[in-house]
């Protein structure tokens, strides 16, 4: 459903900026009399304190709008009742760029309201998306998305398949990546098993999963085995464990 966005501050920021350039170009509402210094002041006021109420405007009700037709009739009630006080803070900006003046209330509330309920009826518009081209019926199911799981985004990697080993250090855990890299980061050792239930790897401790590109083969150590890795180091596995590394046929002496 297409909803009323309140806009990012910096869009609102760029935005008022270039209407203030705009505005002090042009000089509408009698202002091209005013000095440059002057008449920059008067949109510089005029047009931050009205960014500010239809920023705010869009806050409150604009986030509530769901529809093109209910996201057309915020735009147009903003423009109603926020251009309500525009003819007073029209005549209070001159007063503080040094020019009093008398101006015509009705008029400028009209204009006004044509202006900002055009602008934002076709910017609402225009952000709505198209109906797509279905038969009657018929909804058109959104593609689904991927979900990355937490230990890539924190490893900042694009798939688990980088990770060759990973070594839990009280409450951080070691990876080991394809490339080389040995990040560690704060993660929980059970949570980063549940993301690599899908990889090619085992975990053979409580503290160590392996993935099964990193086994060089393995060696005794006692009544003990440890795999051999290919970056040379050596892991323990542990008795709990240690069917499932000999299923996978990890538990062959290295030469």
């Amino acid at each position: 459903m297409e909803s009323t966005r309140t806009p990012s501050p910096r869009v609102t920021t760029v935005a008022s900026l270039a209407a203030v350039l705009a505005c002090v170009l042009a000089g509408p509402f009698g202002t091209q009399v005013l000095p440059l210094p002057a008449r920059a002041l008067f949109w510089l006021l005029l047009i931050g304190w009205n960014s500010a109420k239809w920023w705010g405007w869009y806050s409150w009700v604009g986030e509530r709008a769901e529809g093109r037709q209910e996201a057309i009739t915020t735009a147009v009630l903003g423009a109603v009742l926020l251009n309500a006080l525009l003819p007073v803070e029209i005549e209070t900006a001159y007063r503080l760029v040094g020019m009093p003046l008398r101006l015509d209330w009705w008029a400028l509330f009209v204009q006004a309201v044509l202006i900002s309920a055009s602008i934002s009826a076709i910017a609402v518009v225009l952000r709505t998306p198209r109906a797509s081209h279905s038969l009657p019926g018929q909804q058109v199911a959104a593609p689904p998305t991927e979900r990355v799981p937490p230990l890539a985004t924190r490893a900042r990697i694009a798939d688990l398949s980088d990770i060759r080993l990973v070594l839990a250090e009280d409450h951080y855990l070691r990876l080991v990546l394809a490339d080389g890299r040995q990040p560690l980061l704060l993660h929980r050792f059970g949570d980063a098993l549940e993301d690599l239930a899908p990889a090619d790897g085992l975990q053979v401790s409580r503290s160590a999963w392996v993935a099964s590109a990193m086994v060089r083969g393995a060696v005794r150590d006692g009544r003990r085995w440890k795999l051999v890795l290919h970056d040379g180091r050596e892991v323990p596995v542990s008795a709990s464990h240690l069917a499932r590394v000999r299923a996978r046929g990890w538990l062959r002496p290295t030469t």
